[in-house]
């Protein structure tokens, strides 16, 4: 049993750690030319940084809550489908879960910050200068 839940939890961070730093690639893909442009105009590389993982943050701290409700809906609806005359499985969700889910998404929301820190040190903002749009 113990395998089995090591395995879902190591799922579990990866598609975590996958959804956080998806989001954080594609923020900075559609941003980039703006977070150029703030810094030809005179921003630091840090002050930038805050801006877009500001923003990131407060998106992953408002899809916590909305997680966890919708996995304890899910896990209610699965265990009412699942139930027959045989055997039937229990509401129960321990706090330490929700713990753990948090500290898992917070860890993988901690590393994709760092990595698309470091692509915003490589922000090219020559070509910002050249493009027309």
């Amino acid at each position: 049993m113990s395998v089995s839940i090591a395995t879902l939890i190591v799922f579990a961070s990866v598609i975590a750690m996958g959804m956080i730093y998806n989001g954080a690639r594609i923020a900075l893909s559609e941003r980039a030319n703006e977070l150029a442009t703030l810094r030809i105009l005179g921003f630091t590389r840090q002050e930038i940084t805050v801006i877009l993982l500001g923003e990131q943050a407060l998106l992953t701290a408002a899809a916590l809550p909305l997680g966890f409700a919708a996995g304890y809906g899910l896990w209610a609806w699965l265990c009412a489908r699942l139930e027959t005359e045989l055997y039937r499985m229990p509401l129960i969700i321990r706090s330490s879960s929700y713990a753990w889910a948090f500290i898992i998404v917070l860890c993988s929301a901690v590393v994709s910050g760092l990595l698309i820190s470091r692509r915003l040190a490589k922000l090219d903002i020559v070509s910002v200068l050249k493009s027309r749009e």
